[in-house]
């Protein structure tokens, strides 16, 4: 039987670089290409002598003198000039990598992943999204509409938008952009079938649809007849007859001004309050692309006046 070959993945050499290794690198890059240690030194802004004991350490961990001095001259050796060829090559690439991350750092680009409820991505945030993408045409955006929280490491998030009356404690940073103002609404042919109510009092007689993430308001102890993840299914159920909804009321906008839905007890106060938040995780190093859509949504959202939002 033959000997069967492993195929291994490249690994990093066993010996970890560290900058000052590259330093040493880039020195002897300089005294090779100067042909003088003197001209090295002050292009890297340091002294003869320290150039010369970067020389001498990176030819003992090599093993190899690199370099022939002379009182004028210092040339390399024939392993030397092999080894400056693919040194600087490493370098260039190394320079270029540098050079292109700080690119990245400086002008937002690349793929910007954001999750966000779908209810609000349809009525609330598409305006915004819309002027996002025009004002940053080098950002591919990629969005995962659900009203699931989705971990950030195993869906690769760099921002989450969340509809919450509170968050928990996270290590995410977190950005408050909008206060929903919330309302009960039902439908004209809900409300000539079983009535109006005027009171809170009144509504554990009806029938209730309300979003999980809600419990209702704390003047009335409520048992929802119907509850759901979904605003947009919950306003469908709503136009349908099916009950009173609690619902942000910038999702029936529409509805409300063209009479399909009625908005009820608005002098009795918003039953529950929630919010828009942006979150990402805490980082002092976050990509452009991320700030730029931080920064965009807060002047977007954070300023204005959307009616059935609050401040």
């Amino acid at each position: 039987m033959g000997n069967k070959t492993s195929k291994t993945k490249p690994e990093v050499a066993i010996s970890a670089t560290t900058p000052d290794d590259l330093w040493d690198l880039r020195a002897f890059c300089l005294v090779v290409d100067h042909g003088s240690i003197t001209a090295a030194a002050k292009q890297l802004g340091e002294t003869k002598g320290s150039v010369s004991r970067r020389l001498s350490r990176l030819e003992s961990a090599l093993g190899v003198p690199l370099v022939r001095r002379s009182p004028r001259l210092v040339r390399p050796t024939e392993e030397g000039v092999l080894y400056r060829q693919r040194v600087g090559r490493a370098l260039e690439l190394i320079e270029d990598a540098t050079d292109a991350l700080k690119e990245a750092q400086g002008h937002p680009r690349g793929r910007l992943r954001v999750t966000a409820p779908p209810d609000f991505a349809h009525t609330v945030l598409a305006p915004v999204l819309a002027r996002f993408c025009e004002a940053h045409r080098d950002i591919s955006l990629e969005l995962l509409l659900t009203d699931r929280e989705l971990d950030f490491d195993a869906n690769q998030l760099d921002i989450a938008l969340r509809v919450a009356s509170s968050l928990r404690d996270s290590s995410l940073v977190a950005l408050r952009l909008l206060d929903a103002q919330m309302g009960f609404v039902a439908s004209p042919a809900y409300l000539e079938r079983e009535g109006r109510p005027r009171r809170l009092a009144e509504l554990p007689a009806h029938r209730v649809l309300t979003m999980r993430r809600e419990s209702g308001p704390s003047a009335v102890r409520l048992t929802p007849s119907v509850v759901v993840q979904d605003g947009a299914f919950l306003r469908s159920l709503a136009l349908e007859g099916v009950g009173i909804a609690i619902l942000p009321l910038a999702l029936v906008e529409a509805d409300l001004s063209q009479g399909r839905l009625v908005r009820l007890l608005s002098d009795q106060g918003s039953p529950i309050r929630i919010s828009l938040y942006l979150l990402h995780p805490a980082t002092p190093l976050l990509p452009a692309r991320v700030r730029a859509f931080r920064d965009f949504m807060a002047h977007a959202l954070q300023k204005q006046d959307r009616g059935p939002w609050g401040s």
